[in-house]
């Protein structure tokens, strides 16, 4: 063993003499270099150990975050050089136990006391990660969020890493096309969810931390989500989209102008979203109403949206048209997410934009975007697990609402008073236990997400069912 490590010693000294000019491969100096870094090992040097195998003897005179200044002593001849940590291994540091024996930290010791280039330094930005996964306003909703929220202000971050990549698809699992469902209304859901990273979360760190989305899939309601927050990549199959076609959700009857007030309504909801993340709001009025027209050019290298039809001599591209006669988008360019009625923000055409920064499909490469991705300290998420326990939940209240509505249809008011007593009174328990359960899951039942048994009626009329049978109650006589 001793005389493998010789042999790297005697390597490493002729790589120095040669990185500092006192001799080169072959020299005279080279061959006596082991028996004096023996001689002077009593030392006990500093050692520098490569990631290619090197080992390097002397002294470390400074340390930062990214470098090391080494004093190189070999066969009397000293020298200073300065390395890169990242090709470095590991450092290991001359210590004498208390009998004054010179020796050196043990690898093992030394790389829990010193980092090595792969590892966070001290002070290096803690990133926690939410991924926003399944059907928005279901597996996305306020309660798991701010649970997530919670967890993530334990261990305070400097980044938050939001990944947005909700089911776009009918409650079949059908998938949906770009404009197929006119989602816009889930943006009041966005509204119950935005102010848990932009307030709250500050409130519990008592600081802002850096908040970056990361788009996959942000359809329907999710659309609205990123634009709350400046900083925004897209992955390469990435979207924004699906809250096209507002003009539908009144219909075409009745006081046009009244239409036009709400559709207002709804896009200074919007808009206000849009405005906090520093976009420019048209961007939400192309994605939500067929019959805007925008275009944009490209001046000084940055893209400047038009309202209306392109002027192609300034070079100008159309982004959406009116949907109108010819110009309406058919099933197949749906189907292909090839439309052109309501914006849908693709990886490519948001960069071009500037409502991406960047296109990434890598956490590492996201990291690498953020300057950050040689020291960070990636902090123990536990947000999936928060994710997970609230489906478990969902599923456990839609079991327990099934099982509560079978009974109460197979309850029997008849028999004796007292068998009549106790079977109302059993209904309206069971009444009692359902309602709880739907106010309890009510993020969710309210914007019709929480799967039902068939005939349960709304929480009003279980009000009204529940007050008719104590009526009956006290109508009956023995």
């Amino acid at each position: 063993m001793k005389t493998n490590r010789n042999r790297v010693w005697a390597a490493a000294a002729a790589g120095v003499l040669a990185a500092l000019g006192m001799a080169g491969p072959g020299a005279s100096g080279a061959s006596a270099a082991p028996a004096m870094w023996m001689q002077e090992s009593a030392d006990a040097p500093d050692q520098l150990i490569f990631k290619d195998g090197r080992i390097i003897e002397g002294e470390v005179l400074e340390e930062t975050a990214t470098t090391v200044r080494f004093l190189v002593v070999v066969a009397g001849i000293k020298g200073e050089q300065t390395y890169s940590k990242a090709d470095i291994l590991a450092i290991e540091r001359g210590v004498r136990d208390e009998s004054g024996k010179a020796g050196v930290v043990s690898e093992e010791a030394d790389q829990a006391a010193e980092p090595s280039a792969d590892e966070p330094t001290d002070g290096a930005p803690g990133v926690y990660m939410i991924e926003l996964t399944g059907r928005f306003g279901r597996d996305i909703a306020p309660t798991p969020i701010r649970d997530a929220i919670k967890d993530a202000a334990k261990m305070r971050p400097d980044y938050l890493i939001v990944v947005v990549d909700n089911a776009w698809e009918t409650a079949w699992g059908e998938k949906l096309a770009d404009d197929e469902a006119a989602a816009f209304d889930q943006l009041f859901q966005t509204e119950d969810m935005e102010p848990i990273f932009t307030k709250e979360l500050p409130e519990m760190l008592g600081y802002r931390p850096k908040i970056v989305v990361w788009v996959k899939n942000a359809m329907g309601g999710a659309a609205f989500l990123p634009f709350n927050f400046d900083t925004m990549y897209f992955s390469s199959e990435g979207r924004i989209g699906g809250i096209g076609r507002l003009e539908q959700i009144f219909g075409s009857t009745g006081d046009a102008r009244v239409r036009e007030k709400q559709f207002s309504l709804r896009l200074g909801h919007a808009r206000g979203m849009a405005n906090r993340g520093g976009y420019d709001a048209r961007l939400i009025e192309a994605m939500a109403r067929t019959e805007y027209v925008l275009s944009y050019r490209i001046d000084n290298g940055k893209a400047v949206l038009v309202e209306g039809a392109p002027n192609t001599d300034l070079g100008e591209v159309l982004l959406t048209d009116d949907g109108q006669a010819e110009n309406a988008d058919d099933i197949k360019a749906l189907a292909r997410g090839q439309g052109n009625d309501n914006l849908t923000l693709s990886a490519s055409i948001a960069e071009i934009l500037g409502v991406s920064q960047g296109t990434v499909d890598e956490l590492d490469d996201l990291l690498y975007e953020l300057g950050i991705d040689r020291n960070y300290r990636m902090l123990d998420s536990k947000s999936e697990r928060i994710m997970k326990n609230w489906d478990r939940e969902l599923e456990g209240a839609e079991r327990s609402l099934r099982d509560l509505w079978t009974r109460f249809l197979n309850v029997q008011v008849q028999g004796e008073y007292r068998e009549r007593t106790t079977a109302r009174a059993t209904q309206m328990s069971l009444l009692l236990k359902i309602k709880a359960l739907l106010e309890r899951y009510g993020e969710v039942y309210k914007v019709r997400m929480l799967r039902l048994p068939d005939g349960l009626p709304p929480i009003p009329a279980l009000d009204v069912l529940h007050e008719q049978i104590r009526q009956e109650q006290m109508k009956d006589k023995p």
